[in-house]
């Protein structure tokens, strides 16, 4: 009989970043009225840490079966949101004194099916499957921005072009997926449009793609370079701020450039070891936005310095490192994609929402995932933690 054994060092990274999460929303949370954030987080904790234990010990054969039936249950949820969606920015789904955000739920969704479709290509490939793939997590993807929740879609798809690259698909394919986005974004200039066309061209020529595969790609990259302009009229006017603001924060600093020159401030005055535990200015005197949510590093970074900030991101970096290291050694496919998703989960937010602090990211609502104040957030982060837990610790099996 095998021995199970925990990865301890993936469970210390865990308790370094929760513990760091809640000294920072305990010091942020004392510049926030109304309400008991603290306590709030720490029984979200007590929870999580339920939650994290069944992501650890559940089936992976069971987690594999119900994939899809999730993402659909998932999807239905989401659709709730769009219509019924209540709090801030209408992401909420409200039972009475219980919020709930299916979007952060959703990510879960994506990675679980998306394991199982690209697992199921390994066994059966098709042609153009890994098209199939994304056409198929698109409802999920297409619902959470019409929330509208931007940065969470754009989430969701830089970790599937992640698990593409991990489930063994090359340049033209990861090309070929993200061909919408290079289409839109081509739509600001002709050359810009006949330039990536061309490329278009190249890659199908290359792939020896059917009549109906050119009418289908090329064919729906020129529709939605053509109604690009279109949709950006249809977009919030904040969404339009945050993504002309990120060009150039400066250029509206009483604005929508106030978070990112805020947060850039309370950084950079931490210095190598900051100024001392619930002793941020920034945070004190309320010039700092979000403090306990979208901005909750920049109060750590300000009262703990690059030394505290080294600690917080040492410990994302090594929680990565040892899902990676489960998903290299797993023997199963499933469960290989499964954990490559899990450390794609942890390192996409943390480059987003960090990076969103610095001012080298559009400021995207995404939070610091097991840091930030939030039950939703939390909940999903221990979950797919323990998911990834469960690979390492069954690897040879399954």
């Amino acid at each position: 009989m095998t021995t199970i054994k925990t990865d301890r060092v993936m469970l210390a990274a865990l308790a370094v970043i929760l513990a760091c999460g809640l000294l920072a929303v305990y010091s942020a949370s004392r510049a926030v009225s109304g309400e008991n954030v603290f306590l709030k987080q720490v029984l979200w904790m007590a929870v999580g840490i339920l939650v994290f234990r069944l992501g650890a010990t559940l089936a992976l054969r069971l987690v594999e079966d119900f994939a899809y039936i999730f993402l659909v249950a998932i999807c239905l949820l989401l659709l709730l949101t769009v219509f019924f969606g209540g709090g801030p920015a209408g992401r909420w789904l409200i039972f009475g004194p219980l919020h709930v955000q299916p979007s952060e739920f959703a990510k879960i969704a994506i990675i679980v099916a998306a394991a199982r479709a690209f697992a199921d290509l390994k066994s059966r490939p098709r042609k153009y499957g890994v098209l199939l793939v994304f056409l198929g997590a698109s409802p999920a993807i297409l619902l959470t921005w019409l929330q509208p929740d931007l940065g969470t879609a754009t989430a969701m798809v830089i970790i599937l072009l992640m698990l593409t690259w991990w489930a063994g698909y090359g340049p033209d394919w990861i090309f070929l997926v993200v061909s919408p986005v290079f289409a839109a974004l081509s739509s600001t200039k002709l050359v810009f449009w006949l330039v990536f066309t061309a490329v278009l061209v190249i890659i199908l020529l290359r792939r020896k793609a059917s009549i109906p595969v050119w009418l289908f790609i090329l064919g729906g990259n020129t529709l939605i370079a053509v109604f690009t302009p279109m949709v950006w009229n249809l977009l919030h006017p904040y969404q339009q701020t945050r993504l002309t603001t990120f060009l150039n924060p400066a250029a509206d600093p009483h604005g929508a450039g106030w978070n990112v020159i805020q947060s850039e401030v309370a950084i950079g005055s931490g210095g190598i070891w900051g100024q001392g535990y619930l002793q941020g200015a920034q945070k004190g005197l309320a010039f700092l936005p979000a403090r306990h949510t979208d901005f909750i590093f920049s109060v750590w970074a300000e009262e703990t310095g690059f030394a505290g900030s080294l600690l917080l991101l040492g410990a994302f970096a090594l929680l990565a490192f040892r899902l990676l290291r489960a998903a290299k050694v797993s023997m199963s496919e499933f469960g290989s994609i499964l954990a490559a998703g899990c450390a794609c989960y942890f390192v996409v937010h943390v480059f987003i929402n960090v990076g969103m602090t610095l001012g080298i990211m559009p400021v995207t609502g995404l939070p610091l995932v097991l840091v930030s104040y939030g039950g939703s957030q939390l909940l999903s982060a221990m979950f797919i933690a323990g998911l990834g837990m469960n690979v390492a610790r069954n690897w040879r099996e399954f």
